[in-house]
């Protein structure tokens, strides 16, 4: 019948189709996996931007809000927020640096450069790049050679037990233990009994190839680092750790810390305490339940992580900082601060933060009318638009002073900005003790007569302006202990503290310099400047050296009326040197002429 051979018909061909399908459906599959159709692969990240206008004071500005409207319309672009000006405002045209509007967008790469291309050249359009912290709490020259490197294919792991004891042989919680080896870099933390177990590879060559463990306590005792160690595979390593000060002898080993000695801040008769400066601490947060740091209670998060709690310093850099700068002492003998008194407003940006978080920090600081800020985060990549936000900073009397980097190499930004004093690192030799890593941060050839040395690990070049105490430096931790920590982001909390000294006592600042401005800055800086000593011949290293409270001329003086009519020609020296330096040839060590000429006058009126 018709309709039996059409339907055998169609059953046939169904047949084929169906096999033709089957055979064909890996190639098709195969096509679907490079098809531009397929997701086959995740999209792109996006990123955050920051989209602002480079300042012109001879054009009138272009309006924020028509940027943002131009923005508005573009579909693939999130606009996050509006960075808007603080405090005291320009006027119109005449804006200063740093105080145009700068907008935070998400968009990817390709419709980012696309913009670039298209905006005029007084639009700028930087990545908002994410802040970071020092990295002076490892140890580099072991760190440097295999952190990071590809783990080889995986194998059958073997787990390699730890047991921490500190002080009477109780164990540690909380201990990080770290196992560098040509391979690879593992880590574990103990655990309430103080055991911890590192996962390697299972082989006899992997337990070989370790080169060092390093142990670091969450606070109360010396860190631990063991180089080429004989660790049992089968049985618990168990590594006993220094308390910072033993209990039996407290009044001989709690003495001045040697920060303190070598800036010759360990003198009561100068009764120095800071009051009146105000601070701002810009770095990883602050745990006011501290015992020494109770009186700190201005804060603010600007990581943006929704917690909005500034006293929860995940990595305590932050509260090690506000300790060396405004520690109460509290009942611990020799851990009070460079400057007890002064008033400590902390912001919070890492870790999670990025430049538009330092923008906004800094803008706070400029309406909060503070004196010195404490720069404790950095970046390789620069920012236009944060430069001219630090610049109106300085325009507006508030002197930032910045960790010039943990990396070894040339300064961090924004350490290597103009106008920023940027502080590197120091050690001083038998101040740890000689099983932990803190020795491995000297360079030999570099240690000076009265043992302090240039470190390894600290950023060097020509920005360096200052160097200060970064190596074994006792101090606060979240938690209400205490800990032995290096970098340069805790050399130059001990200049801020150095520095509130100066503003809250110097009679020039009672005086002619009481208003914040520029003015106001150049001459701290150059009192700073002025009063170092350089520990190891290398400016490079060290900049103009290490600041000594006692060659700080006037500190302490009540002659106000003599010191501020020295001071009208304050701004000339300054000026002077700036034009000096630049007929000198590249690579020549500037001179510190301003201070030179500074002095010269300060004998002459008879004033030291």
């Amino acid at each position: 019948m018709p309709e039996h051979k059409n339907g055998g018909a169609s059953r046939a061909a169904a047949k084929r189709t169906t096999s033709a399908s089957s055979e064909t459906s890996p190639r098709s599959h195969r096509r679907s996996e490079y098809d531009d159709t397929a997701p086959a692969m995740p999209a792109r990240r996006k990123r955050q931007y920051l989209i602002g206008v480079r300042p012109v004071i001879s054009f009138a500005q272009q309006p924020a809000d028509a940027i943002h409207d131009a923005l508005n319309h573009i579909e693939d672009i999130e606009i996050l927020r509006r960075l808007r000006r603080r405090g005291l405002q320009g006027l119109g045209a005449t804006a200063l640096p740093g105080e145009q509007e700068v907008v935070v967008v998400r968009m990817d790469e390709k419709r980012a450069e696309a913009l670039r291309q298209s905006a005029p050249l007084h639009v700028l359009i930087e990545q908002d790049v994410r802040l970071s912290t020092g990295q002076g709490l490892l140890p580099i020259p072991f760190a440097a050679p295999w952190f990071g490197r590809t783990i080889p294919s995986p194998r059958r792991r073997k787990e390699l037990r730890f047991y921490i004891l500190g002080e009477d042989e109780k164990p540690l919680s909380d201990t990080s233990i770290t196992v560098f080896s040509k391979a690879f870099a593992a880590q574990a933390i103990t655990d309430s009994h103080g055991a911890a177990s590192v996962a390697i590879f299972d082989a006899e060559s992997d337990i070989d190839d370790i080169r060092a463990v390093y142990v670091q306590p969450a606070a109360n005792h010396w860190e631990c680092f063991v180089q080429d160690p004989a660790l049992d595979p089968n049985e618990a390593n168990v590594i006993k750790l220094n308390p910072l000060f033993s209990a039996g002898k407290p009044s001989e080993e709690r003495r001045t810390p040697w920060p303190i000695k070598v800036m010759n801040l360990d003198r009561p008769q100068l009764a120095l305490t800071g009051a009146g400066v105000k601070i701002g601490l810009i770095d990883t947060g602050c745990d006011n339940n501290h015992p020494l740091l109770r009186h700190i209670t201005r804060g603010v998060d600007l990581t943006r992580s929704g917690t909005k709690e500034w006293t929860q310093d995940e990595i305590g850099q932050g509260t090690h900082c506000a300790g060396i700068i405004a520690g109460t002492g509290g009942t611990v003998p020799g851990q009070s601060g460079i400057a007890p008194a002064a008033e400590i407003h902390v912001f919070k940006l890492s870790p999670g933060g990025h430049f538009s978080d330092l923008i906004e920090a800094l803008d706070q600081c400029i309406e909060r009318q503070l004196d010195i800020v404490h720069l404790g985060v950095g970046c390789p990549q620069i920012s236009e638009l944060v430069t001219h936000k630090i610049l109106e900073a300085r325009l507006k009397g508030v002197a930032c002073i910045a960790a010039a980097g943990d990396t070894g190499g040339p300064a961090q930004f924004p350490a290597s900005v103009p106008g920023v004093l940027s502080v590197s690192a120091i050690g001083k030799l038998n101040e740890y003790p000689q099983d932990t890593h803190h020795g491995l941060t000297a360079i030999p050839e570099l240690v000076g007569p009265s043992g302090l040395f240039a470190t390894n690990f600290s950023a060097s070049g020509p920005q360096i302006g200052l160097c200060a105490p970064g190596v074994a430096v006792i101090s606060s931790v979240p938690g209400g202990g205490l800990a032995a920590r290096d970098g340069t982001a805790v050399a130059a909390a001990h200049v801020v503290g150095f520095a509130a000294l100066v503003v809250a006592h110097h009679p020039l600042f009672r005086g002619v310099y009481q208003t914040r401005s520029e003015q106001r800055v150049t001459a701290l800086i150059e009192l700073l400047r002025g009063s170092a000593v350089a520990p190891v011949f290398d400016p490079l290293r060290v900049g103009a050296g290490l600041p000594d409270i006692l060659r700080v001329p006037g500190l302490g003086s009540t002659d106000v009326e003599a010191w501020s009519n020295l001071a009208q020609n304050f701004g000339v020296f300054a000026g002077a040197r700036e034009i000096f330096q630049d007929r000198l040839p590249i690579g020549v060590p500037r001179p510190d002429l301003a201070g030179a000429m500074a002095l010269m006058q300060l004998r002459a009126n008879g004033l030291i």
